[in-house]
């Protein structure tokens, strides 16, 4: 993990502004507003500057006025892009988009509504991971990618879609963990939301002996760690790995199919585990009998320090024992 909070996963945000691009050069109606957004694509995406600039729109630093003002556009037609820039700025949003948002879903026509977002590793108060509070709010839909393919799809998708979706960048997924085939190249494939990804299928053999089957279920940044941990060669292991794409709505189809196989699933969650994404996952798998662990982030206030900040994921040798442990 960087420890410079500054630090861009590059190859992410370039397809997420790939797939913004694209759909404005077809849909007149996309707007990107936000604190600093002239800024940000004079950096990050120059021909969106060059293109179309009289859509985008740099607001006052007012975040809760920002989505308010976002929710006046959509009603008058128009489908807003908002940049809160750090999650943690979402807690000031929090009754224009649970209490007003949210709500115009179903009082009125559902009106499209993208809201960007970026969790950082800076300390307690500009390193939270806000996502699970909004799962909780009907009429929110609430996506996290774990590598450039999957955001420009997501992406795409999301400014397609009729209702309001948060979009999460994950800033401690590294560039250099980015696989060949998660490279954002060749045409755009939408991706739907709520359709999670199988990373691995299980093949109830691993380095020639037999093990029990597990299903691992993860998200960003821990699921990134786990494809590179799990995939050691001196990892005896047979297991089936799940990104869910989208914390809400979540792929129930695809989880249960996995685990009427394997009979047993491992949760690994960047998050505070309780009341989490992954508390709501287990609680369901297990109602349905099946053997249910989970790893995550402990229930305390992020530390100033972001060596410490790092201790707060599960680490390697926690999530390999736990693995070990389930599908021995």
């Amino acid at each position: 993990m960087k420890k410079d909070p500054w630090f861009r996963n590059h190859l992410i945000r370039d397809a997420i502004y790939h797939a913004i691009y694209d759909r404005m050069r077809v849909d007149d109606s996309i707007y990107l507003m936000g604190e600093g957004s002239h800024m940000k694509i004079h950096f990050d995406c120059p021909a969106i500057e060059k293109e179309f600039p009289e859509r985008v729109i740099t607001l006052p630093i007012s975040e809760d006025a920002n989505t308010n003002f976002a929710l006046g556009m959509a009603l008058a037609g128009v489908k807003p892009i908002v940049d809160v820039i750090t999650a943690d700025f979402l807690y000031r949003t929090m009754d224009s988009i649970c209490n007003t948002v949210a709500k115009t879903n179903f009082v009125s026509e559902p009106r499209t509504i993208v809201i960007r977002a970026e969790f950082m590793t800076a300390g307690p108060t500009t390193g939270q991971r806000p996502e699970a509070l909004f799962t909780h709010i009907p009429g929110l839909n609430v996506v996290i990618p774990s590598n450039p393919v999957d955001a420009r799809g997501l992406m795409d998708a999301a400014l397609k879609e009729k209702g309001c979706t948060l979009f999460f960048e994950d800033r401690m997924i590294e560039d250099a963990t980015t696989r060949k085939e998660d490279m954002d190249e060749g045409e755009l494939e939408s991706i739907p939301l709520g359709k999670a990804k199988i990373i691995r299928m299980g093949t109830q053999t691993a380095s020639g002996s037999i093990h029990r089957l597990l299903t691992v279920l993860s998200y960003g940044i821990t699921l990134r760690m786990l494809e590179l941990m799990l995939e050691k060669e001196d990892l005896a292991l047979d297991y089936e790995l799940i990104d869910l794409r989208s914390i809400y709505p979540v792929d129930w189809e695809t989880i249960f199919d996995s685990v009427s196989r394997t009979d047993s699933l491992l949760i690994v969650e960047p998050d505070v585990m309780y009341s989490g994404v992954g508390a709501e996952i287990a609680a369901q798998v297990a109602e349905r009998g099946a053997e249910v662990r989970r790893l995550g982030a402990p229930r305390m206030t992020i530390p100033a320090s972001r060596s410490l900040h790092g201790l707060m994921l599960p680490s390697e040798d926690e999530i390999v024992k736990m693995v070990e442990e389930m599908s021995g």
